[in-house]
């Protein structure tokens, strides 16, 4: 019998949670960077396990700074949608404060399943006093523990779920790994090249936009893409002396989706200031 279903992955800001998602999906869907709050919509990652279809919902993650008010609507949205609630703990935050905050959010009627991420990185005992903290605010429907980095334990999260999702017909193709356009998927790979590059230098919103993709007679692919930045001033740090920048993170973007697509890109990038007041 078939089985799929909604799983909505949330959490705080850099507990991991696109890494896991691109670990259970099995190839990345969703952008990963040391930046805080680089998932900015909602991203389907959809895996298939045995006979079971499963549909990972990225969400941007929980944060004071001020204009994130906006993604956590997006991630409480998301969070309604779901069949199960994946809640991910990065267990090598000094202080859980507000990792515990935000589960009490959650509704008790809510099947919420504990992730505790990033166990490579803690001795045993620590992980388990965590883990205990955890397991004293609400009853959870299974523990995790697992390092969204090696992608241990991540098959004991798909066997969880291949089994007690509804029955239903598959939404995706069993071929489809995300539900984002080709325009889309590319413009957040060059994000992210983007975000390792200039991790310190950089605000929350930069935008890029896809503006045309045209498959080339030699089997290539001709990608031209717009980076929307907020002023001048950001214009030129993205640019770099000579335009050396802006070259390194189109040459890092350009080899990424060659390997991806299995086959030759030319990305063109440019770079503007956007008009928009709420970049």
């Amino acid at each position: 019998m078939k089985r799929c279903g909604l799983v909505a992955v949330i959490g705080e800001t850099n507990a991991g949670k696109s890494t896991l998602i691109n670990k259970m999906v099995g190839q990345k869907v969703s952008i990963v960077s040391r930046k805080a709050q680089t998932t900015l919509y909602k991203i389907n990652g959809i895996a298939i396990h045995g006979e079971c279809q499963i549909i990972f919902m990225d969400t941007p993650g929980f944060s004071r700074v001020k204009h994130i008010e906006s993604l956590a609507k997006i991630a409480w949205d998301t969070f309604r949608e779901a069949d199960e609630v994946l809640f991910v703990v990065d267990v090598c935050k000094k202080k859980f404060d507000t990792t515990i905050a935000l589960l009490k959010r959650i509704h008790e009627a809510k099947r919420v399943s504990l992730v505790m991420n990033k166990i490579d990185l803690i001795h045993k005992p620590k992980l388990l006093e965590i883990t205990k903290v955890f397991s004293e605010v609400r009853n959870f429907e299974n523990v995790f523990m697992v390092s969204g980095l090696t992608g241990s334990g991540v098959e004991r999260i798909l066997d969880f779920f291949s089994n007690y999702l509804p029955e239903n017909e598959w939404i995706y193709d069993e071929d489809t790994v995300t539900d984002l356009s080709f325009e889309k998927y590319s413009s957040e790979i060059t994000r992210e090249h983007i975000y390792h590059r200039l991790h310190e230098e950089i605000p929350y919103k930069c935008v890029v936009k896809t503006d045309d993709c045209q498959d080339q007679p030699d089997g290539s692919i001709r990608i031209v893409q717009t980076v929307y930045v907020k002023s001048e001033t950001h214009r030129a740090i993205f640019l770099g002396h000579g335009g050396g920048k802006i070259k390194a993170i189109g040459a890092a973007a350009r080899q990424e989706l060659s390997t991806l697509l299995d086959k030759e890109v030319h990305l063109f990038l440019h770079v503007l200031i956007s008009t928009q007041s709420n970049l």
